[in-house]
């Protein structure tokens, strides 16, 4: 083999490993999806559906009615929500490792082993996991909670570098256009307080 082949040889060698590494998320820059970038997206995307949550419990619920004499809402209540946000973050956290993190993995893991896509798999794990909340929450509880899991491993299965940034700036958007939109409502009637 002459001395240009072994060069080549060497360069497609060079190229294959690089090319594998990257795959692997192990790059030089590190641009590819870690268990903790997947972490804090699950974390994320359940704290803006808990933040969504709040805002249509307020708007729908019974929150959204003051008891005669009460005011609506206090400024010690404005107050005290971004210190809220705290305890917020720790179930979501064990809610991501427990639950989320599995379901995304799994269903990666299932989809090489059995074939088909992760994403049917991971909705499948998502309703699997909900469903074990029948007992305790009873028909709307572990409807809700299948959606918020499959929203959560949907979001998460796509962490990249920049990702979160992304998703909390798009997240915080859809939270304000929600919260926008119920307070449009009530203030022109269209929902009734």
């Amino acid at each position: 083999m002459s001395e240009r082949g072994m060069r080549e040889g060497e360069m497609r060698e060079g190229g294959v490993r690089d090319r594998a590494v990257n795959e692997r998320g192990m790059s030089k820059r590190d641009e590819g999806r870690t268990y903790s970038r997947m972490l804090w997206a699950s974390v994320l995307a359940l704290a803006l559906e808990g933040a969504v949550a709040l805002i249509l419990l307020v708007v729908f619920g019974d929150a959204g009615q003051p008891e005669p004499g009460e005011e609506r809402l206090s400024a010690l209540t404005l107050l005290a929500l971004p210190f809220l946000a705290v305890f917020w973050l720790l179930p979501a956290f064990a809610v991501s490792a427990a639950l989320v993190l599995p379901i995304v993995l799994l269903g990666e893991a299932l989809t090489r082993r059995l074939g088909g896509r992760p994403t049917g798999w991971q909705l499948l794990l998502s309703t699997a996991a909900g469903a074990l909340l029948w007992p305790l929450a009873g028909g709307p509880g572990w409807l809700v909670a299948t959606v918020c899991l499959a929203a959560a491993a949907l979001v998460t299965r796509h962490a990249r570098r920049g990702y979160f940034v992304a998703l909390l700036v798009w997240g915080t958007v859809a939270v304000l256009t929600v919260f926008l939109l119920g307070s449009l409502g009530l203030h022109t009637g269209v929902i009734e307080a």
